[in-house]
Protein backbone atom coordinates (compact mmCIF):
# COMPACT_ATOMS: atom_id res chain seq x y z
CA UNK A 1 0.00 0.00 0.00
CA UNK A 2 1.52 3.79 -0.82
CA UNK A 3 2.42 5.40 1.88
CA UNK A 4 2.92 9.01 -0.14
CA UNK A 5 0.53 10.74 2.71
CA UNK A 6 3.52 9.36 5.65
CA UNK A 7 6.12 10.32 3.32
CA UNK A 8 4.96 14.03 2.95
CA UNK A 9 4.19 13.90 6.83
CA UNK A 10 7.48 13.20 7.48
CA UNK A 11 8.72 15.90 5.48
CA UNK A 12 6.18 18.40 6.71
CA UNK A 13 7.13 16.98 10.86
CA UNK A 14 11.06 17.61 9.96
CA UNK A 15 10.33 20.98 8.37
CA UNK A 16 8.20 22.00 11.91
CA UNK A 17 5.22 22.20 10.57
CA UNK A 18 3.17 20.17 12.26
CA UNK A 19 -0.36 21.09 11.72
CA UNK A 20 0.53 19.72 8.07
CA UNK A 21 2.15 16.47 9.72
CA UNK A 22 -0.96 15.52 11.69
CA UNK A 23 -3.30 16.07 8.91
CA UNK A 24 -1.10 13.90 6.54
CA UNK A 25 -0.33 11.05 8.84
CA UNK A 26 -4.22 10.57 9.91
CA UNK A 27 -4.69 10.72 5.79
CA UNK A 28 -1.91 7.54 5.57
CA UNK A 29 -4.34 5.92 8.77
CA UNK A 30 -7.48 6.62 6.83
CA UNK A 31 -6.27 4.36 3.95
CA UNK A 32 -3.71 1.99 6.40
CA UNK A 33 -5.33 2.24 10.17
CA UNK A 34 -2.23 -0.27 11.09
CA UNK A 35 0.68 1.33 9.54
CA UNK A 36 2.81 1.33 12.58
CA UNK A 37 5.12 4.89 11.41
CA UNK A 38 1.98 6.82 11.23
CA UNK A 39 0.45 5.59 14.65
CA UNK A 40 4.02 6.58 16.36
CA UNK A 41 5.17 9.96 14.78
CA UNK A 42 1.33 11.04 14.51
CA UNK A 43 1.19 10.59 18.21
CA UNK A 44 4.52 12.57 18.39
CA UNK A 45 3.17 15.39 16.81
CA UNK A 46 -1.00 15.68 18.38
CA UNK A 47 1.11 15.36 21.76
CA UNK A 48 3.36 18.38 20.52
CA UNK A 49 0.62 20.17 19.61
CA UNK A 50 -1.65 19.70 22.74
CA UNK A 51 -3.94 17.02 21.62
CA UNK A 52 -3.25 14.32 24.45
CA UNK A 53 -6.17 12.36 23.89
CA UNK A 54 -5.45 11.74 20.36
CA UNK A 55 -1.69 11.08 21.35
CA UNK A 56 -2.85 8.35 23.84
CA UNK A 57 -5.13 6.58 21.14
CA UNK A 58 -2.60 6.61 18.87
CA UNK A 59 0.35 5.27 21.01
CA UNK A 60 -1.81 2.59 22.50
CA UNK A 61 -2.59 1.15 18.88
CA UNK A 62 1.08 1.25 18.38
CA UNK A 63 1.78 -0.56 20.94
CA UNK A 64 -0.65 -3.47 20.30
CA UNK A 65 1.69 -3.61 17.55
CA UNK A 66 5.10 -3.59 19.37
CA UNK A 67 3.92 -4.24 23.05
CA UNK A 68 7.30 -4.03 24.65
CA UNK A 69 8.60 -0.69 23.00
CA UNK A 70 9.93 1.20 25.44
CA UNK A 71 9.96 4.21 23.66
CA UNK A 72 6.29 4.23 22.47
CA UNK A 73 5.28 2.66 26.33
CA UNK A 74 7.50 6.56 27.37
CA UNK A 75 5.13 8.21 24.99
CA UNK A 76 2.32 7.18 25.93
CA UNK A 77 2.41 7.58 29.86
CA UNK A 78 3.62 11.12 29.02
CA UNK A 79 0.26 11.85 26.73
CA UNK A 80 -1.74 9.99 29.61
CA UNK A 81 -0.29 12.63 32.21
CA UNK A 82 -0.67 15.36 29.94
CA UNK A 83 -4.65 13.82 29.86
CA UNK A 84 -4.54 14.19 33.40
CA UNK A 85 -5.38 10.65 33.24
CA UNK A 86 -2.37 10.09 36.30
CA UNK A 87 -3.34 6.85 37.62
CA UNK A 88 -3.30 5.14 34.35
CA UNK A 89 0.14 7.17 33.32
CA UNK A 90 1.39 5.28 36.55
CA UNK A 91 0.29 1.91 35.73
CA UNK A 92 2.31 2.08 31.84
CA UNK A 93 5.47 3.38 34.07
CA UNK A 94 5.58 0.79 36.45
CA UNK A 95 4.97 -2.07 33.64
CA UNK A 96 8.19 -0.20 31.46
CA UNK A 97 10.22 -0.51 34.99
CA UNK A 98 9.79 -3.98 35.17
CA UNK A 99 11.29 -4.54 32.33
CA UNK A 100 13.89 -1.75 32.66
CA UNK A 101 14.52 -1.38 36.48
CA UNK A 102 17.33 1.48 35.71
CA UNK A 103 15.40 3.28 33.59
CA UNK A 104 15.60 7.14 34.95
CA UNK A 105 13.16 8.36 33.02
CA UNK A 106 10.42 6.01 34.15
CA UNK A 107 11.33 6.12 37.36
CA UNK A 108 11.44 10.21 37.08
CA UNK A 109 8.47 10.28 35.85
CA UNK A 110 6.28 7.57 38.20
CA UNK A 111 7.85 9.84 41.12
CA UNK A 112 5.64 13.14 39.78
CA UNK A 113 3.22 10.99 38.50
CA UNK A 114 2.76 9.45 41.79
CA UNK A 115 3.27 13.68 43.67
CA UNK A 116 -0.03 14.39 41.77
CA UNK A 117 -2.04 11.78 43.37
CA UNK A 118 -0.77 12.79 46.96
CA UNK A 119 1.18 10.00 47.77
CA UNK A 120 4.36 12.00 48.61
CA UNK A 121 5.67 9.42 50.48
CA UNK A 122 5.83 6.96 47.48
CA UNK A 123 7.08 10.42 45.53
CA UNK A 124 9.46 10.91 47.39
CA UNK A 125 11.23 7.79 47.21
CA UNK A 126 10.76 7.59 43.40
CA UNK A 127 12.75 10.22 43.37
CA UNK A 128 15.42 8.85 46.00
CA UNK A 129 15.33 5.64 43.27
CA UNK A 130 15.95 8.16 40.35
CA UNK A 131 18.47 10.21 42.33
CA UNK A 132 20.69 7.33 42.36
CA UNK A 133 20.38 6.40 38.30
CA UNK A 134 20.63 10.26 37.71
CA UNK A 135 24.14 11.01 36.01
CA UNK A 136 24.79 14.86 34.52
CA UNK A 137 22.48 17.18 33.51
CA UNK A 138 19.59 14.27 34.25
CA UNK A 139 20.66 14.50 38.21
CA UNK A 140 19.84 18.03 38.67
CA UNK A 141 16.54 17.65 37.35
CA UNK A 142 15.96 14.99 39.57
CA UNK A 143 17.26 16.84 42.30
CA UNK A 144 14.95 19.66 41.72
CA UNK A 145 11.94 17.11 41.50
CA UNK A 146 13.35 15.83 45.15
CA UNK A 147 13.53 18.99 46.79
CA UNK A 148 10.08 20.12 45.50
CA UNK A 149 8.84 17.10 46.75
CA UNK A 150 9.37 18.11 50.55
CA UNK A 151 7.33 21.14 50.15
CA UNK A 152 4.35 18.81 50.27
CA UNK A 153 4.89 17.18 53.67
CA UNK A 154 3.27 17.71 56.55
CA UNK A 155 5.56 15.60 58.63
CA UNK A 156 8.99 16.90 56.95
CA UNK A 157 10.78 19.55 59.46
CA UNK A 158 12.47 22.76 58.67
CA UNK A 159 15.43 21.67 59.47
CA UNK A 160 15.54 18.95 57.15
CA UNK A 161 14.08 20.93 54.27
CA UNK A 162 17.42 22.85 55.39
CA UNK A 163 19.75 20.17 55.49
CA UNK A 164 18.60 18.59 52.11
CA UNK A 165 18.96 21.74 50.27
CA UNK A 166 22.16 22.47 51.81
CA UNK A 167 23.23 18.55 50.56
CA UNK A 168 22.54 20.27 47.00
CA UNK A 169 24.24 23.28 47.13
CA UNK A 170 27.12 21.46 48.28
CA UNK A 171 27.16 18.95 45.83
CA UNK A 172 27.03 21.77 42.65
CA UNK A 173 28.50 24.46 43.94
CA UNK A 174 31.97 25.10 42.14
CA UNK A 175 35.11 24.10 44.53
CA UNK A 176 37.28 27.07 43.18
CA UNK A 177 36.53 30.73 45.05
CA UNK A 178 34.42 32.54 42.60
CA UNK A 179 36.54 35.56 40.72
CA UNK A 180 36.21 39.29 42.01
CA UNK A 181 33.92 40.91 40.13
CA UNK A 182 34.84 43.84 37.79
CA UNK A 183 31.68 45.46 38.29
CA UNK A 184 32.05 49.67 39.21
CA UNK A 185 31.18 50.30 42.79
CA UNK A 186 29.07 53.57 42.05
CA UNK A 187 26.30 53.43 44.51
CA UNK A 188 24.06 55.09 42.35
CA UNK A 189 24.38 54.36 38.83
CA UNK A 190 21.90 52.54 36.20
CA UNK A 191 22.03 48.79 38.04
CA UNK A 192 22.15 45.94 35.06
CA UNK A 193 19.52 43.31 36.40
CA UNK A 194 19.59 39.97 35.43
CA UNK A 195 16.25 37.98 36.32
CA UNK A 196 17.12 33.97 35.64
CA UNK A 197 13.56 31.90 34.82
CA UNK A 198 11.66 29.18 32.82
CA UNK A 199 8.27 30.70 34.22
CA UNK A 200 8.15 33.72 32.17
CA UNK A 201 4.86 32.76 30.16
CA UNK A 202 1.21 31.60 30.84
CA UNK A 203 2.22 30.94 34.65
CA UNK A 204 1.05 31.69 38.08
CA UNK A 205 4.83 32.96 38.41
CA UNK A 206 4.92 35.21 35.49
CA UNK A 207 1.42 37.23 36.54
CA UNK A 208 3.09 37.70 39.72
CA UNK A 209 6.17 39.28 38.59
CA UNK A 210 4.03 41.49 35.65
CA UNK A 211 3.80 44.50 37.67
CA UNK A 212 7.96 44.37 38.30
CA UNK A 213 8.56 44.25 34.72
CA UNK A 214 5.87 46.78 33.57
CA UNK A 215 6.35 49.55 36.15
CA UNK A 216 9.96 49.28 36.11
CA UNK A 217 12.01 52.25 36.14
CA UNK A 218 14.00 51.90 33.20
CA UNK A 219 16.48 55.25 33.58
CA UNK A 220 17.93 53.49 36.72
CA UNK A 221 17.37 49.65 35.99
CA UNK A 222 18.76 47.92 33.06
CA UNK A 223 16.84 44.64 32.41
CA UNK A 224 18.73 41.28 31.27
CA UNK A 225 16.52 38.09 31.13
CA UNK A 226 18.06 34.54 30.92
CA UNK A 227 15.17 32.63 30.02
CA UNK A 228 14.54 29.00 29.88
CA UNK A 229 11.91 28.62 28.29
CA UNK A 230 10.86 26.04 25.52
CA UNK A 231 7.29 27.40 24.21
CA UNK A 232 7.30 30.93 24.22
CA UNK A 233 3.27 32.40 24.09
CA UNK A 234 1.96 35.98 24.15
CA UNK A 235 3.01 36.40 28.30
CA UNK A 236 6.57 35.76 27.31
CA UNK A 237 6.09 38.45 24.46
CA UNK A 238 5.08 40.92 27.27
CA UNK A 239 7.90 40.75 29.30
CA UNK A 240 10.81 40.39 26.45
CA UNK A 241 9.07 43.97 24.98
CA UNK A 242 9.69 45.17 28.34
CA UNK A 243 13.00 44.09 28.64
CA UNK A 244 15.98 45.39 27.46
CA UNK A 245 18.14 42.10 26.73
CA UNK A 246 16.45 38.89 26.31
CA UNK A 247 18.85 35.85 26.62
CA UNK A 248 17.89 32.34 25.94
CA UNK A 249 19.69 29.44 27.85
CA UNK A 250 18.06 26.67 26.23
CA UNK A 251 20.88 24.10 25.62
CA UNK A 252 23.49 26.02 27.56
CA UNK A 253 25.11 24.71 30.71
CA UNK A 254 25.24 26.43 34.07
CA UNK A 255 28.84 27.19 33.62
CA UNK A 256 28.39 28.49 30.42
CA UNK A 257 25.38 30.75 31.51
CA UNK A 258 27.11 32.13 34.14
CA UNK A 259 29.67 33.02 31.88
CA UNK A 260 27.86 34.79 29.93
CA UNK A 261 26.05 37.00 33.24
CA UNK A 262 29.50 38.15 34.21
CA UNK A 263 30.44 39.17 30.20
CA UNK A 264 27.01 41.00 30.53
CA UNK A 265 28.40 42.96 34.08
CA UNK A 266 24.85 42.08 35.72
CA UNK A 267 25.02 43.99 39.07
CA UNK A 268 22.20 41.91 40.67
CA UNK A 269 21.43 38.68 39.58
CA UNK A 270 17.50 37.36 40.93
CA UNK A 271 16.36 34.13 40.66
CA UNK A 272 12.47 33.68 40.31
CA UNK A 273 11.02 30.45 41.89
CA UNK A 274 14.04 28.84 42.43
CA UNK A 275 12.58 25.69 43.59
CA UNK A 276 10.18 24.78 40.99
CA UNK A 277 10.09 24.02 37.36
CA UNK A 278 13.30 24.23 34.98
CA UNK A 279 14.66 27.14 36.88
CA UNK A 280 18.46 27.20 37.10
CA UNK A 281 19.61 27.80 40.27
CA UNK A 282 22.67 26.02 39.44
CA UNK A 283 23.66 29.35 37.52
CA UNK A 284 23.42 31.09 41.08
CA UNK A 285 25.88 28.67 42.87
CA UNK A 286 28.28 29.62 40.10
CA UNK A 287 28.50 32.74 41.50
CA UNK A 288 27.68 34.99 38.46
CA UNK A 289 27.24 38.42 40.27
CA UNK A 290 28.35 40.81 42.94
CA UNK A 291 24.48 40.23 44.47
CA UNK A 292 22.37 37.75 44.17
CA UNK A 293 18.70 37.81 45.23
CA UNK A 294 15.41 34.62 45.33
CA UNK A 295 12.46 35.91 45.13
CA UNK A 296 8.93 33.96 44.68
CA UNK A 297 10.21 31.34 46.47
CA UNK A 298 9.28 29.08 49.08
CA UNK A 299 12.12 27.89 51.63
CA UNK A 300 15.52 27.86 51.77
CA UNK A 301 18.12 26.74 49.02
CA UNK A 302 20.78 26.13 51.59
CA UNK A 303 24.13 28.10 50.03
CA UNK A 304 25.58 31.70 50.87
CA UNK A 305 25.82 32.02 47.25
CA UNK A 306 22.08 33.34 47.29
CA UNK A 307 22.49 36.67 49.46
CA UNK A 308 18.98 37.23 50.09
CA UNK A 309 15.63 35.95 49.89
CA UNK A 310 12.28 37.79 49.81
CA UNK A 311 9.04 37.60 51.10
CA UNK A 312 6.06 39.27 52.61
CA UNK A 313 6.60 40.16 56.18
CA UNK A 314 3.26 37.99 57.18
CA UNK A 315 4.97 34.92 55.80
CA UNK A 316 8.32 35.75 57.98
CA UNK A 317 5.85 36.02 61.42
CA UNK A 318 5.95 32.73 62.11
CA UNK A 319 9.12 32.09 62.30
CA UNK A 320 9.40 28.43 61.54
CA UNK A 321 11.89 28.66 58.60
CA UNK A 322 15.37 28.10 58.70
CA UNK A 323 17.16 30.50 56.19
CA UNK A 324 21.10 29.96 55.02
CA UNK A 325 19.76 33.22 53.00
CA UNK A 326 19.35 36.51 55.05
CA UNK A 327 15.64 36.81 54.64
CA UNK A 328 14.26 40.40 53.73
CA UNK A 329 10.56 41.73 54.40
CA UNK A 330 8.96 43.36 51.26
CA UNK A 331 5.46 44.23 51.75
CA UNK A 332 4.91 44.06 47.96
CA UNK A 333 6.27 40.73 47.73
CA UNK A 334 3.07 38.86 45.65
CA UNK A 335 1.10 40.97 43.65
CA UNK A 336 -1.15 39.61 41.30
CA UNK A 337 -2.88 42.10 37.93
CA UNK A 338 -6.29 42.48 38.31
CA UNK A 339 -8.45 39.57 36.37
CA UNK A 340 -10.45 42.45 34.32
CA UNK A 341 -11.84 40.06 31.73
CA UNK A 342 -13.19 37.84 34.55
CA UNK A 343 -16.80 36.96 34.40
CA UNK A 344 -18.82 39.01 37.60
CA UNK A 345 -19.42 38.09 40.72
CA UNK A 346 -22.42 35.59 41.10
CA UNK A 347 -24.53 35.14 44.48
CA UNK A 348 -24.07 32.61 46.52
CA UNK A 349 -24.78 28.70 45.75
CA UNK A 350 -26.13 28.38 48.79
CA UNK A 351 -28.96 30.23 47.99
CA UNK A 352 -30.07 28.05 45.28
CA UNK A 353 -29.01 24.89 46.46
CA UNK A 354 -29.66 24.88 50.17
CA UNK A 355 -26.75 23.69 51.36
CA UNK A 356 -23.34 25.17 51.34
CA UNK A 357 -20.54 24.12 49.41
CA UNK A 358 -17.29 24.43 49.82
CA UNK A 359 -14.61 24.17 47.15
CA UNK A 360 -11.13 23.89 45.96
CA UNK A 361 -9.23 24.03 42.22
CA UNK A 362 -5.63 23.89 44.26
CA UNK A 363 -2.47 20.97 42.69
CA UNK A 364 -3.97 17.82 44.09
CA UNK A 365 -0.14 17.48 45.16
CA UNK A 366 -0.92 20.26 47.95
CA UNK A 367 -3.54 17.89 49.67
CA UNK A 368 -1.64 16.39 52.51
CA UNK A 369 -2.69 13.95 54.96
CA UNK A 370 -3.67 17.27 57.05
CA UNK A 371 -5.44 18.75 54.41
CA UNK A 372 -7.50 15.92 54.02
CA UNK A 373 -8.22 16.26 58.16
CA UNK A 374 -8.93 19.48 58.33
CA UNK A 375 -11.28 19.42 55.22
CA UNK A 376 -13.17 16.36 56.89
CA UNK A 377 -13.54 18.47 60.39
CA UNK A 378 -15.33 21.06 57.97
CA UNK A 379 -17.69 19.00 56.32
CA UNK A 380 -18.59 17.32 59.60
CA UNK A 381 -18.77 20.80 61.13
CA UNK A 382 -21.14 21.71 58.64
CA UNK A 383 -23.88 19.33 58.12
CA UNK A 384 -25.28 18.94 54.84
CA UNK A 385 -22.41 20.82 53.08
CA UNK A 386 -20.53 19.27 50.21
CA UNK A 387 -16.64 19.27 48.52
CA UNK A 388 -16.11 20.16 45.30
CA UNK A 389 -12.57 19.73 43.80
CA UNK A 390 -11.24 20.81 40.63
CA UNK A 391 -7.60 20.76 38.97
CA UNK A 392 -7.23 20.67 35.31
CA UNK A 393 -8.21 17.69 33.99
CA UNK A 394 -6.82 15.66 36.82
CA UNK A 395 -10.30 14.58 37.81
CA UNK A 396 -11.84 13.51 34.65
CA UNK A 397 -10.05 9.96 35.81
CA UNK A 398 -13.12 7.83 37.32
CA UNK A 399 -9.86 6.19 39.19
CA UNK A 400 -8.29 9.42 40.36
CA UNK A 401 -11.80 10.39 42.16
CA UNK A 402 -12.20 6.92 43.77
CA UNK A 403 -8.48 7.81 45.56
CA UNK A 404 -9.76 11.07 46.75
CA UNK A 405 -13.46 10.27 47.50
CA UNK A 406 -11.73 7.10 49.65
CA UNK A 407 -9.78 9.51 51.54
CA UNK A 408 -12.80 11.44 52.80
CA UNK A 409 -14.70 7.76 53.34
CA UNK A 410 -11.77 6.70 55.58
CA UNK A 411 -12.47 10.09 57.51
CA UNK A 412 -16.26 9.33 58.14
CA UNK A 413 -17.24 11.80 55.03
CA UNK A 414 -19.21 10.18 52.60
CA UNK A 415 -18.29 9.78 49.27
CA UNK A 416 -21.79 11.11 48.01
CA UNK A 417 -20.75 14.62 49.80
CA UNK A 418 -18.00 15.25 47.43
CA UNK A 419 -17.87 16.29 43.88
CA UNK A 420 -15.36 16.42 40.76
CA UNK A 421 -15.17 18.73 38.49
CA UNK A 422 -13.11 18.62 35.20
CA UNK A 423 -11.70 21.79 33.91
CA UNK A 424 -11.91 22.86 30.29
CA UNK A 425 -8.82 24.80 30.46
CA UNK A 426 -10.53 27.49 29.63
CA UNK A 427 -9.58 30.66 32.09
CA UNK A 428 -13.16 32.15 31.93
CA UNK A 429 -14.91 28.30 32.31
CA UNK A 430 -11.88 28.12 35.38
CA UNK A 431 -13.10 31.05 37.16
CA UNK A 432 -16.98 30.31 37.07
CA UNK A 433 -16.35 27.21 38.40
CA UNK A 434 -16.54 29.89 42.00
CA UNK A 435 -19.73 30.84 41.34
CA UNK A 436 -20.61 27.50 42.51
CA UNK A 437 -18.37 27.87 45.29
CA UNK A 438 -19.53 29.18 48.99
CA UNK A 439 -16.30 28.79 50.57
CA UNK A 440 -12.76 27.96 49.09
CA UNK A 441 -10.87 25.79 51.51
CA UNK A 442 -7.21 26.14 51.40
CA UNK A 443 -4.38 23.50 51.43
CA UNK A 444 -1.83 22.74 53.95
CA UNK A 445 1.00 23.15 54.75
CA UNK A 446 1.63 24.26 51.05
CA UNK A 447 -1.17 26.85 50.92
CA UNK A 448 -2.24 28.54 47.89
CA UNK A 449 -0.99 31.87 46.11
CA UNK A 450 -2.90 32.06 42.47
CA UNK A 451 -5.70 29.91 43.52
CA UNK A 452 -6.54 31.89 46.66
CA UNK A 453 -6.37 35.21 44.52
CA UNK A 454 -8.74 33.77 41.63
CA UNK A 455 -11.01 32.83 44.71
CA UNK A 456 -10.99 36.14 46.42
CA UNK A 457 -11.19 38.04 42.62
CA UNK A 458 -14.54 35.70 41.85
CA UNK A 459 -15.81 37.34 45.57
CA UNK A 460 -15.38 33.98 47.40
CA UNK A 461 -14.36 33.62 51.12
CA UNK A 462 -10.81 31.70 51.40
CA UNK A 463 -10.52 29.51 54.81
CA UNK A 464 -6.85 28.80 55.34
CA UNK A 465 -4.56 27.07 58.16
CA UNK A 466 -1.56 29.00 59.52
CA UNK A 467 1.17 27.88 60.47
CA UNK A 468 4.64 28.87 60.90
CA UNK A 469 6.55 29.00 57.89
CA UNK A 470 6.24 30.44 55.01
CA UNK A 471 4.32 27.95 53.09
CA UNK A 472 1.80 27.73 55.50
CA UNK A 473 1.86 31.69 55.54
CA UNK A 474 1.29 32.07 52.21
CA UNK A 475 -2.25 32.36 51.88
CA UNK A 476 -2.68 34.05 55.67
CA UNK A 477 -0.28 36.77 54.00
CA UNK A 478 -2.50 37.72 50.81
CA UNK A 479 -6.26 37.65 53.18
CA UNK A 480 -3.91 40.00 55.28
CA UNK A 481 -2.94 42.42 52.62
CA UNK A 482 -6.72 42.14 51.26
CA UNK A 483 -8.35 43.13 54.34
CA UNK A 484 -9.43 39.65 55.82
CA UNK A 485 -7.30 38.43 58.23
CA UNK A 486 -10.80 37.42 60.27
CA UNK A 487 -10.57 33.88 57.53
CA UNK A 488 -7.49 32.80 59.05
CA UNK A 489 -7.29 29.85 61.48
CA UNK A 490 -4.81 29.47 64.19
CA UNK A 491 -5.32 26.08 64.71
CA UNK A 492 -7.24 22.85 63.88
CA UNK A 493 -10.03 23.68 65.61
CA UNK A 494 -10.36 26.93 64.49
CA UNK A 495 -10.33 25.88 61.10
CA UNK A 496 -13.85 23.60 61.85
CA UNK A 497 -15.29 27.17 63.98
CA UNK A 498 -14.40 29.37 60.63
CA UNK A 499 -15.77 26.66 58.63
CA UNK A 500 -19.50 26.64 60.52
CA UNK A 501 -19.07 30.64 60.43
CA UNK A 502 -18.57 31.21 56.87
CA UNK A 503 -21.06 28.58 56.01
CA UNK A 504 -23.82 30.34 58.81
CA UNK A 505 -22.85 33.76 56.68
CA UNK A 506 -22.61 32.67 53.18
CA UNK A 507 -26.10 33.52 51.93
CA UNK A 508 -25.22 37.29 52.87
CA UNK A 509 -21.70 37.01 51.77
CA UNK A 510 -21.11 40.30 49.73
CA UNK A 511 -19.31 39.16 46.45
CA UNK A 512 -18.66 42.42 45.03
CA UNK A 513 -17.26 44.02 47.99
CA UNK A 514 -14.70 41.08 48.43
CA UNK A 515 -13.42 41.77 44.84
CA UNK A 516 -13.96 45.46 45.56
CA UNK A 517 -11.48 44.93 48.22
CA UNK A 518 -8.66 42.94 46.97
CA UNK A 519 -8.63 45.47 43.96
CA UNK A 520 -7.82 48.42 45.88
CA UNK A 521 -5.66 46.43 48.49
CA UNK A 522 -1.68 46.03 47.97
CA UNK A 523 -2.29 42.91 46.16
CA UNK A 524 -3.34 44.40 42.99
CA UNK A 525 -0.55 47.33 43.21
CA UNK A 526 1.51 45.86 40.67
CA UNK A 527 3.64 49.38 40.88
CA UNK A 528 4.33 49.79 43.95
CA UNK A 529 5.94 46.42 43.82
CA UNK A 530 8.05 47.23 40.91
CA UNK A 531 8.88 50.28 43.05
CA UNK A 532 9.82 47.84 46.25
CA UNK A 533 11.62 46.15 44.71
CA UNK A 534 13.57 48.65 42.75
CA UNK A 535 14.14 50.28 46.55
CA UNK A 536 15.13 46.74 47.73
CA UNK A 537 17.72 45.82 45.21
CA UNK A 538 19.14 49.89 45.49
CA UNK A 539 20.33 49.47 49.12
CA UNK A 540 21.61 46.28 48.54
CA UNK A 541 23.94 47.09 46.02
CA UNK A 542 24.79 50.12 47.85
CA UNK A 543 25.60 47.80 50.99
CA UNK A 544 27.79 46.06 48.58
CA UNK A 545 29.61 49.06 47.01
CA UNK A 546 30.35 49.69 50.53
CA UNK A 547 31.12 46.71 51.82
CA UNK A 548 31.98 44.19 49.10
CA UNK A 549 29.08 41.65 50.90
CA UNK A 550 25.50 41.90 50.11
Amino acid sequence: MSTAHYDQAAKAMAAGNLEMAEALFAAQLAADPMHLPSLVDGGVASFVLGKPERAVALFEAALRQIPDNLAVGTNLARALMAAGRYVAAEGVWRRLLARAPRDFNAQYELAKTLLVQARHDEALQCFETALALAEGPLRMQCWRGFLNTLNYFDTISPARVRDENRRFAAAHTPPAKPLPFANARDPSRRLRVGYVTSDLYSHSAARSMLGLFAHRDAAHFEIFVYAEIERPDAITQRFRTASDHWVSTLGASDVDVAGRIRGDGIDILVLIAGHFDKNRIGVLLQRAAPVQISIGDVATHGTDAIDAAVFDPTMLAGRGDLFDERPLRLRFDYVHPPILDAPPVAPPPVLRNGYVTFGSANNPAKMSGRTFDLWAAALQAVPNSRLVLKFMRAFGEPAMRDLFAARFAARGIDPGRIGFVVDALDRNAHLAFYADIDVALDTFPFTGSTTTFEALWMGVPVLTRTGSTVLQRWTTAMLTRAGFPQWCASDDAAFAGLACDLAAAAPQQDRAAVRAAVARSALCNLAGQARGYERLYRAMWRRWCATGAA
